[in-house]
């Protein structure tokens, strides 16, 4: 992600799609759904505008592919990332609800300089932590552009790959994280994991009517909301 825009913190990662469909069938290995809570510990300094800010993020993955949701703007504006790691595609999605829907496609090498800026390198920690229900591992993210240290959890039976971002080679499925994009630093913590219910694929798929656009001018126009 762009580490020169603030509003597509959003964006990140990092960040899923939030829809289950209702079936007594099991979910097959890797596949799932994750609900993030999302804090801001720098909130303060942002002041009226830490509201708009998405408080919950959803995760839908199979195999490999994922779509991540966010709800901004007081529930007016929904974000939507889909990722395809085996065809190397990435598209954002911006619903919004009161003005124009914005989508855009990313370039190969724009996905290259997202998952290149910051440089990450990641060090295991034998050390575990219940999540959700899961127990899951530590491991020390150190960003070697700015030399500082973080610490997440994740969950090792769960491969899942974050494409498009700096966290592109760590393999494993994040539970619990903190990260800083343009000084704004957010901290996500897994509520809700379903490992059970099987993922409808069409939440993998673009739906509706949207304004293609390129990167640049969809991130500039999330920094104007």
């Amino acid at each position: 992600m762009n580490s020169k825009i603030i509003i597509p913190i959003i964006l990140l990662i990092f960040l899923v799609s939030g829809c289950q469909t209702k079936t007594e069938q099991s979910a097959k290995p890797g596949e799932g759904t994750v609900t993030y809570n999302v804090s801001y510990p720098d909130s303060a300094k942002y002041g009226m505008k830490a509201s708009l800010f998405p408080h919950e993020m959803n995760l839908f993955f199979k195999d490999d592919k994922a779509t991540f949701v966010a709800a901004a703007g007081m529930g007016t504006v929904q974000i939507v990332n889909i990722l395809d790691n085996s065809k190397n595609t990435y598209t954002s999605l911006l619903i919004d609800a009161i003005r124009q829907n914005y989508a855009c496609k990313l370039s190969p090498e724009e996905i290259k300089e997202n998952e290149n800026n910051p440089k990450f390198e990641f060090e295991f920690i034998d050390e575990t932590k219940l999540i959700a229900g899961l127990e899951c591992k530590k491991v020390l993210i150190k960003d070697i552009t700015s030399k500082t240290t973080s610490e997440a959890f994740y969950y090792p039976e769960i491969k899942f790959y974050y494409m498009n971002s700096p966290f592109k080679d760590f393999g494993y499925l994040f539970m619990e994280y903190s990260h800083t994009i343009n000084n704004l630093t957010m901290k996500l913590v897994a509520t809700h994991v379903d490992l059970k219910t099987p993922v409808d694929t069409t939440f993998f798929d673009v739906h509706g009517d949207f304004l293609w656009i390129s990167q640049k001018n969809f991130y500039n126009y999330l920094n104007q909301l």
